[in-house]
């Protein structure tokens, strides 16, 4: 009933726009005056009534937050473009200013007088959470580029560009980025004359960009304003660090481009981005006082081969078949840790050392992949049927002799798995048909490598607690019992703590194959259509995210690369639609 009694409110207003200027006062020259700017305001209302729940002791309460965000970008540019002969140019300078405000205002109030005066004056008692805060930050940068080409046949370009982000200290708010590229059509070349080759491109690139994606003011140390028994005080809230900069991704690509006998067309390419000066949290001991700080704490590299072809196998008046395949592979590795970054040497199970630190349940370490799962192992069950973890067992001096098991998780020792969230190989393939005007296209996406944690299984496998209902999962019939003893699932038993407790046992295959989505339709030949005045109509039924299939137990594992998984995310929604379309 208090859920029927209680209003939740929100409505807003929202504000676009951009406009553009062009002058040109002489032939090739442009002068242009871009802006673009955004407002939206945002207003809730909430209030729980003053009869049922858990509000009926305070009389009601009224709550009411304000947000408004607005942001705004000012460009300027000058372009050139000029040919002489078969060799053309184009030069461009340019200056560009973003900036971005937001602004929250909130309160509350409680004894209302009345269920129908949802105002903060119909409330008495102040409810000493009012509150309002606003963001800021801008980005300011200065970039040129040339562009040339060689009678359409070759071609090249270079920038630079010096950009400057709030996010980080004044001695550090600056950073330079640059690329030069080039490609040669090959196939325009007087001496080519393979007649079955309609295009063939080799393109090379190499250039950085900067990323300032982080919170606000994270260079300096930053402090909450309490109330301190009714005196002003302050609370530590973040440790800033001042020598924070851009962190730097070098990119270098090489492939080619190609079309072939009019029915293979597709593209290779080799990648290798490096970053450097990597962004990142470094968690320390909660002893100082704070969790962790952000830092440029090194470099790390991902590499592969990205490959996409689409291939008209038939192509006749009735009957036509095409098929497309892409495929990129990924190899994600830590390069490089900053010495101070070193802090500790964790071990696989098999006593191999790497030094870094942890991130939650990733182990950061150089030659490892960014996400490499840090957890404890899982070890079967015993025979009374409690869950077993592994444990060091160390001498005298502290040194690794071997390992046992524990029925305790909080004993049980952390291990490198070497095992990465990230995929080795994804992509997709799909074929289209039309035959005597049916058509019938599918889908597929896939990937293939990874591991990833199965929160969603482990919830779904964790014992309950208390008198309240709960989900389960189907394989907890297979459950260790006096006649089931041949299982690596431990009892099922009230309150016991560790019968969903992270380790290995919940880390799962990530790969999968994935229908992305069937279509199927029905053209009516035109003789019959143009005595409706129509010259085409098509009949159609589609379907998306239709089914996939991998070793997951409870968890989507297309969702993400980290353990933020869990029951209180759904897959993309199965959805079946149909119609027809016409043009007159």
């Amino acid at each position: 009933l208090d859920n029927k009694l209680n209003t939740r409110n929100s409505e807003g207003n929202a504000i676009n726009g951009n406009a553009f200027v062009d002058i040109t006062p002489i032939e090739g020259l442009k002068v242009t005056f871009n802006g673009a700017f955004n407002l939206d305001e945002t207003r809730h209302s909430y209030v729980y009534n003053p009869y049922y729940g858990q509000f009926d002791s305070t009389g009601g309460t009224v709550s009411k937050y304000h947000t408004r965000t607005y942001d705004y970008n000012l460009q300027q540019l000058v372009s050139y473009a000029r040919s002489f002969g078969d060799n053309n140019f184009d030069i461009l300078l340019g200056h560009e200013y973003y900036d971005y405000r937001y602004y929250e205002l909130g309160a509350s109030k409680s004894q209302m007088f009345s269920q129908g005066n949802k105002e903060l004056d119909g409330a008495i008692i102040d409810g000493q959470g009012a509150s309002s805060y606003k963001e800021r930050r801008n980005n300011e940068g200065f970039f040129g580029r040339l562009q040339y080409n060689y009678d359409e046949r070759i071609f090249g370009s270079a920038s630079l560009r010096r950009d400057a982000s709030s996010r980080f200290h004044p001695d550090h708010r600056w950073g330079t980025f640059w690329s030069v590229g080039g490609a040669w059509l090959i196939n325009k070349e007087s001496w080519f004359d393979a007649s079955w080759v309609q295009e063939l491109k080799l393109k090379a690139s190499i250039g950085s960009q900067g990323n300032d994606n982080i919170g606000d003011f994270l260079y300096t140390d930053r402090f909450n304003i309490i109330n301190s028994n009714n005196s002003l005080g302050t609370s530590f809230k973040s440790k800033g660090t001042k020598d924070i900069t851009w962190e730097t991704n070098t990119n270098f690509n090489i492939g080619a481009e190609f079309q072939l006998w009019n029915r293979v067309t597709g593209s290779i390419e080799y990648y290798r981005r490096k970053t450097s000066d990597m962004l990142f949290s470094f968690t320390v001991a909660p002893s100082l006082g704070y969790a962790s700080y952000m830092d440029n704490v090194g470099n790390m590299v991902n590499s592969g081969v990205e490959m996409d072809f689409n291939v008209n196998i038939f192509d006749t008046r009735n009957f036509t078949w095409d098929v497309n395949v892409n495929i990129s592979t990924l190899k994600n590795r830590i390069t490089m840790l900053d010495p101070d970054k070193l802090i500790t040497t964790e071990y696989t199970a098999d006593g191999k050392g790497y030094k870094g630190y942890s991130n939650g349940s990733f182990f950061i370490g150089e030659d490892l992949s960014m996400f490499t799962w840090r957890l404890k192992e899982y070890a079967g069950v015993n025979e009374k049927g409690e869950s077993l973890f592994y444990k060091n067992v160390k001498d005298e001096a502290g040194n690794i002799t071997g390992r046992e098991t524990t029925t305790n998780h909080a004993q049980a020792d952390y291990y490198i798995t070497e095992e990465s969230s990230i995929p080795k190989v994804y992509g997709g393939f799909g074929t289209k048909l039309k035959v005597y005007g049916v058509d019938f296209g599918i889908n597929f996406t896939y990937q293939i490598g990874g591991k990833q944690y199965d929160g969603t299984y482990a919830y779904f496998m964790s014992s309950p607690y208390g008198t309240a209902g709960y989900n389960y999962h189907k394989d907890l019939l297979n459950s260790w019992t006096p006649e089931n003893t041949n299982t690596n699932i431990p009892r099922f038993q009230m309150n016991d703590q560790y019968s969903g407790a992270m380790s290995t046992r919940f880390l799962t295959n990530a790969s999968f194959l994935n229908i992305q989505n069937i279509n199927v339709g029905y053209t009516l030949p035109s003789k019959w259509t143009r005595k409706l005045a129509i010259n085409s109509l098509r009949v159609y039924m589609s379907a998306e995210n239709v089914f996939y299939w991998s070793k997951r137990k409870g968890f989507d594992p297309r969702q993400s690369y980290d353990e933020t998984t869990n029951a209180t995310f759904y897959s993309p929604m199965r959805t079946i639609s149909g119609g027809v379309s016409f043009e007159f």
